[in-house]
């Protein structure tokens, strides 16, 4: 993350006398005594911003984020120059949240803000934090610059995507594939516009440039495009076969059984009692607006949050990291399980997590409406943790037919996370898992969490969505059953679907690759005949 302790320029024959020690130091794994070197340079200079950015590059190794942040905040006071202020950005980015990352960028100089590199970091912050029509001018902008960079053209494309102009999307993609005709990505972008059609040409384009030698990332891409394009024409072996060799290439680098689901949600079952309930009883943050939709992902969970973000009083955000990063800060700071750590708090505590999310979600929001989505798939294993520091909240558990919703993981290639969905056991493992606790929460408290069924909400839209809505506690709006027409920006691969009504073209796909999915129904176990109960 930040420069190499060798390549820093020390102010003072000190300061490189102490940062070549601690180079040696950590060179050699010693890294106490690394760090116990830098304090003493700076208690002879406490304005030394290159021990200081050093100090926090070890701070950030060992997870004490904000720890790393205080040091590198003091670095930039002590020499503002813009590669100082770059690795603090870097570090905000990653660690504390696109909002602050996005005032330190204002903070640069207007030559070093519009390198190509600096705005091509400023416009993915945009993007995190909804700022579409800024990204989209940013991106627009930096290809005035350098028209030719394939990789700023398919940014921009996915730009354009999330905000809903998807005519102008597949024109940057076909742009960018011209430019770079080995470029998988640009491929898989097209794939992922459910409406788009591979050409013959395209498909001949895309057959020539597994000819050539390509990256496993770009050949994986490619491969997923393929599984696509195949799938349309109704050649489902060719087509799951393109599939399959795009998750054998990733699971080469990410093996979806290397981050085991079992752990964790045995530790939350075990920390998941009614005892716990009852202590924390009143403990939590009061606020009532926020509504947590989670689910596998592909489970409808996007198009329940556009449901719900066309009703007038009910905010769309996006994905939102916060209530991860909380639980992680947990697990860090007390080197125990989320559960144990939960279970070990007080309740000044509890009410202060709920406090800090409320607090770190504001930046999210643009609109003063009284509720608001956080639809972070991941958070069903965060379920205790939100009853207990935001008891107000409401949590909807979007969920789909077992088969569905794995199969349509494992034709999907996420651009991030998501290890699990690249084998068919995994997926069905994770789901049983999933399953598992969502039975358990019920148990334990029951009714606090409204399940949706994606294929009942399909079947039946105005009475399921009347359910949710009487759950959240708002009164019905037609406006929810024209979900479609609401130009909201969304970011998800379901972006383009959300845009249409509701219908039934991705139901029943699964049934089509059913002689290829024994994997995934042995690892479902009980939760593919009980899935619904």
């Amino acid at each position: 993350m930040f420069a190499n302790p060798l390549s820093l320029r020390g102010r003072s024959a000190k300061s490189k006398v102490a940062l070549n020690f601690a180079a040696a130091a950590l060179r050699a794994g010693d890294r106490a005594k690394a760090q116990m070197l830098l304090r003493d340079r700076l208690i002879e200079d406490p304005t030394d911003a290159d021990a200081l950015t050093v100090l926090a590059q070890i701070a950030a190794e060992d997870a004490r984020v904000e720890d790393a942040t205080v040091l590198l905040r003091r670095a930039v006071s002590a020499d503002p120059s813009p590669d100082r202020r770059l690795a603090l950005i870097e570090h905000l980015q990653k660690h504390a949240g696109a909002a602050l990352a996005l005032k330190e960028f204002e903070e640069l100089p207007a030559d070093f803000r519009s390198r190509i590199e600096v705005s091509g970091m400023e416009a993915r912050t945009l993007g995190l934090l909804g700022m579409h029509d800024e990204q989209i001018g940013t991106y627009k902008r930096m290809l005035r610059q350098q028209p030719n960079r394939a990789g700023t053209w398919m940014n921009l494309a996915n730009a354009l995507k999330t905000a809903g102009r998807t005519d102008e999307a597949v024109k940057a993609l076909k742009r960018a594939t011209k430019i770079e005709p080995t470029m998988g990505q640009a491929y898989w972008t097209l794939a992922n516009f459910k409406s788009y059609r591979f050409t013959a040409p395209d498909i001949a384009q895309m057959h020539q440039a597994l000819g050539r030698k390509l990256t496993p990332d770009e050949a994986l891409h490619i491969h997923f495009a393929l599984g696509k394009a195949y799938e349309d024409q109704r050649n489902f072996e060719s087509s799951f076969r393109h599939y399959l060799a795009g998750n054998v290439i990733r699971t080469s680098q990410i093996d979806p059984e290397s981050v085991p689901i079992d752990a964790p949600v045995e530790d939350a079952i075990e920390h998941c009692t009614p005892e716990i309930f009852e202590r924390f009883r009143g403990a939590g943050c009061p606020a009532s607006d926020p509504i947590f939709v989670f689910g596998l992902h592909r489970s409808g969970s996007t198009l329940i949050e556009q449901i719900l973000a066309s009703h007038p009083q009910i905010e769309g955000t996006s994905e939102l990291p916060v209530l991860n990063a909380l639980a992680s800060r947990l697990r860090r700071s007390t080197g125990q399980t989320v559960g144990e750590a939960i279970a070990a708090l007080d309740a000044s505590e509890i009410k202060a997590i709920g406090e800090e999310y409320v607090e770190r979600t504001r930046p999210f929001r643009h609109t003063d409406k009284p509720f608001f989505v956080d639809k972070m798939p991941g958070n069903w294993i965060n379920a205790t943790l939100i009853r207990l520091a935001l008891p107000n909240a409401k949590m909807i558990d979007a969920r789909r037919f077992p088969m569905a919703c794995g199969f349509s993981n494992f034709k999907q290639n996420y651009a991030t996370g998501v290890t699990f969905s690249y084998s068919l056991r995994a997926i069905g493992e994770f789901y049983f898992n999933y399953w598992r606790f969502m039975r358990h929460f019920e148990t334990v408290q029951p009714g606090a969490i409204h399940h949706v069924l994606n294929e009942r909400l399909i079947e039946e839209p105005e009475p399921e969505v009347r359910r949710m809505l009487d759950y959240i506690g708002v009164p019905f709006d037609p406006a929810c059953m024209e979900f479609h027409s609401n130009r909201r920006a969304v970011r998800t691969p379901s972006a383009e679907q959300v845009r249409r009504p509701i219908n039934r073209d991705g139901v029943d796909v699964w049934r089509n690759y059913e002689p290829w999915l024994g994997e995934l129904k042995d690892a479902l176990g009980p939760a593919l005949e009980n899935w619904d109960s």
